[in-house]
């Protein structure tokens, strides 16, 4: 057995499955066989739109800034730093009108799953 260790400082951000944000990636998922997955999730290019995801738990923290959780048939939640959140399978979501300075922390079971994007 060995430890998952992953630093932010040595850490290279990409594109990340919704976009408008970007994400480093924390190896947990390739390190785990895929049981789990976590994400840093920053602000990035571009507008936010519309998806639904297959994944058996996807919980997300703000760490940092603001977010709108917006759900099909939902009322709208404004989110700061320190709230969090657990998306429900197949349910259609947006993170709209994050500050700059948001950052979140994605953590889903399994690791790897499928987004489906609805840009409307």
């Amino acid at each position: 057995q060995r430890f998952v260790f992953n630093q932010a400082e040595h850490a290279e951000w990409h594109p990340f499955r919704l976009p408008g944000y970007v994400c480093r990636d924390t190896t947990i998922a390739e390190n785990t066989k895929n049981v789990a997955g976590v994400q840093v999730v920053r602000r990035g290019e571009g507008e936010t739109v519309w998806a639904r995801h297959d994944t058996d738990i996807l919980f997300c923290f703000v760490m940092e800034g603001q977010v709108t959780l917006q759900g099909e048939g939902r009322d709208d939640y404004r989110l700061v730093a320190g709230d969090a959140f657990v998306i429900p399978p197949g349910m259609k979501t947006r993170l709209a009108n994050p500050t700059d300075d948001i950052e979140i922390l994605e953590v889903t079971l399994p690791g790897r799953f499928k987004t489906e994007l609805d840009p409307q």
